[in-house]
């Protein structure tokens, strides 16, 4: 029953609704491991092997719909398999690697799978039939692809856990080792990921700055949090007019805006909340790499558009409307697909009540012109930034074994990216394009994004300094005394190696290849062989 309930569980985390919840299970390990520990029984060492394993992934983000490796399914089956077979935290992240990099390319069939459903689906939306498009392109998507992940999860935990244990009592001491190593060093990708994802040459320096700030004071999360946010806003504070008149000589060009005020607004604040709630809890259901979130996207229209072309007298530019917004849509789900949400809702209902005034090109080239830089911001802010500074702040109560480490990052996230795409929505069809042109070019834009990156980077940088464990046991003996390699390095700087580890993964991503198997699997196995050398521990 255990393994039953795990796989239904991993499938429906795969789903990923709501989309911030969903999408948080679905990159991340340490909200999955609270799952596995209420079914298991045993919360405090799901936890404790839940937060090694997440430090594996640190900086794992589906962006454009591509992930390099599956956090969420590794968690399903390393998690359980470790606790019902005794294996160490090194282990588990031995086993992780492995079946996250499996996982990712399972999911790569299922977005090749649902094409043809959302082709599939074409045909109900030419027939105005938005049920049996929504049944086709987005729920029947979601069923396959949670019986993907469900059925090979539940089999693997009720078959597999005794006959890899006999595998684990025969594996020699110098391989032990490697594994320890490796376990050492594999959380530097996740760092290097993150921190390659969301800085600048000019910010590279917080990052250092957090590193050493707690190799010589060691303090916890907290006080680095606050003496990262005070940074922060003294660098934001000095350089505030960098971000500020780019587009002050445009204001007159901007009162364009007012044709839309004039538009009879059919939408009341219910509707524009329920069309947000449709789309934030299947915005990635139905993803596919035909479509990507077409057909959710268009799913979470329905209910407006029926609004904007009632009765059969209005069918036809109905079917138009529908066969319209399943065309290929990609974007991230709160600060892309709020804003382009709220302004399809606008210039669909201007549409509608002058039906050749907006061409449907006009519609289809603002969503296609605003979905990559908004997916940019939203990106950084949400998922390269947020969601692991939250993890960050938690990490250490989920390493003590106590779930609010794995409850309270996810419950932040959710609130702060719903409140956000949601105002977003509103305000965009409130106000129409020039909303979110002016956010686009706006300087306060600008300062969140600069303030984000200046944060995330200063508390990776910590938080690699904590959790990057990697020394070495070499000794140099002489008649008069016996020395440590590692104790050297100390003297120099507290940290060396672990910090040269995260520079070598992080200088391969950026100048090398941005290549996260590569890096992931190369870094495996030179602290393997390193390892199992007596080399690092």
């Amino acid at each position: 029953m255990q393994a039953i309930l795990l796989g239904l569980f991993c499938g429906i985390a795969k789903c990923c609704i709501p989309y911030t919840t969903g999408a948080f299970m679905f990159n991340t390990v340490i909200f999955n491991a609270v799952i596995i520990g209420a079914v298991m029984g045993d919360m405090t060492q799901a936890m404790i092997i839940g937060a090694s394993l997440q430090l594996i992934y640190l900086g794992v983000i589906s962006a454009g719909g591509n992930q390099p490796t599956d956090p969420c399914l590794a968690s399903y089956v390393a998690i359980p398999v470790a606790m019902v077979s005794g294996l160490n935290t090194t282990a588990a992240v031995a086993l992780a690697v492995p079946v996250g990099l499996l996982g990712a390319q399972l999911m790569n069939l299922d977005y090749l799978l649902n094409g043809f459903f959302a082709q599939r689906g074409d045909t109900f939306a030419e027939k105005g039939d938005a049920a049996g498009m929504t049944r086709w392109s987005v729920i029947y998507c979601g069923i396959i692809r949670a019986l993907m992940f469900a059925v090979p999860v539940a089999t693997a935990l009720y078959f597999g856990s005794g006959a890899l244990q006999g595998i684990l009592d025969d594996i020699p001491k110098f391989v032990t080792n490697g594994l320890s190593a490796m376990g050492a060093c594999l959380p530097a990708v996740g760092f290097a990921i993150i921190a390659n994802l969301i800085s600048k040459p000019r910010y590279m320096p917080f990052f250092f700055a957090g590193f050493f700030l707690i190799q010589y004071t060691k303090i916890g999360t907290i006080p680095l949090l606050l003496a990262g946010l005070f940074l922060t806003f003294l660098y934001i504070t000095f350089t505030i007019k960098d971000y500020k008149g780019e587009a002050e000589d445009e204001d007159d060009e901007d009162e364009e805006e007012e044709e839309y005020d004039e538009t009879i607004k059919l939408l009341g604040k219910k509707d524009i909340f329920h069309a947000w709630m449709r789309w934030w809890i299947g915005a990635e259901v139905g993803h596919s790499f035909e479509r990507m979130q077409a057909p959710s996207f268009c799913t979470a229209l329905v209910p407006a558009l029926k609004k904007f072309y009632p009765g059969e007298e209005n069918k036809e530019h109905y079917c138009e409307a529908l066969k319209r917004h399943m065309t290929f849509f990609n974007t991230e789900a709160h600060w892309g697909g709020g804003p382009i949400l709220g302004l399809t809702l606008a210039m669909e209902e201007k549409k509608s009540q002058n039906y050749d005034v907006i061409p449907g090109e006009v519609v289809m080239n603002l969503k296609t012109g605003l979905m990559g830089p908004l997916a940019g911001i939203g990106d950084t802010i949400s998922w390269s930034t947020l969601m692991y500074l939250f993890i960050g702040l938690f990490l250490p109560l989920a390493k003590q074994g106590n779930p609010l480490g794995g409850i309270g990052p996810v419950v932040c996230l959710t609130v702060v990216c719903f409140c956000i795409g949601y105002f977003l929505t509103s305000k965009c069809y409130t106000f129409g394009y020039s909303f979110a042109e002016n956010m686009l070019k706006s300087g306060l834009v600008n300062m969140i994004i600069a303030g984000a990156s200046i944060l995330g980077l200063f508390m990776m940088g910590g938080l690699a300094s904590t959790y990057v464990t990697v020394s070495t046991p070499l000794k140099f003996a002489t008649s008069a005394y016996t020395t440590t390699l590692q104790s050297i390095f100390d003297s120099i700087i507290p940290g060396l190696l672990p910090l040269a580890v995260v520079l070598c993964v992080w200088g391969y991503l950026a100048k090398v290849k941005r290549n996260y198997f590569a890096a992931t699997l190369g870094l495996t196995i030179v602290s393997l062989i390193l390892g199992c050398l007596g080399i690092i521990i």
